[in-house]
């Protein structure tokens, strides 16, 4: 099977950084960018994992679920806006990354 990638953003906000992986609508927080990384990465895992123990349809439903398209447009356009502009501002910032998923 062919490995999957998903799409996630990390943004820091002062101190803190939040991220989401927009093609599950999973999200975590922590006090730095390999802190939130790790931890989606991990929460992924494991959600796929549960996922796939789960009988059709509700694997494919629990695989396909995607963040709302707003909440997708609210994460997306700081990203937007940071490479436009190259806004980097030391206190804000906003990473777009793929985690790989073996689903």
């Amino acid at each position: 099977m062919a490995e999957k990638y998903l799409f996630c953003v990390a943004h820091r906000h002062g101190d803190q950084w939040e991220a989401i992986c927009l093609d599950l609508d999973l999200a975590v927080q922590g006090t730095t960018f390999a802190e939130v990384q790790e931890q989606l990465n991990a929460a992924i895992s494991s959600y796929v994992e549960d996922a796939a123990k789960e009988p059709e349809p509700t694997r494919s439903q629990l695989l396909g679920r995607r963040a709302p398209l707003s909440a997708r447009i609210a994460w997306l356009w700081p990203v937007v806006v940071s490479a436009v502009f190259d806004r980097r501002d030391g206190k804000n910032a906003s990473v777009q990354f793929p985690v790989a998923c073996h689903a």
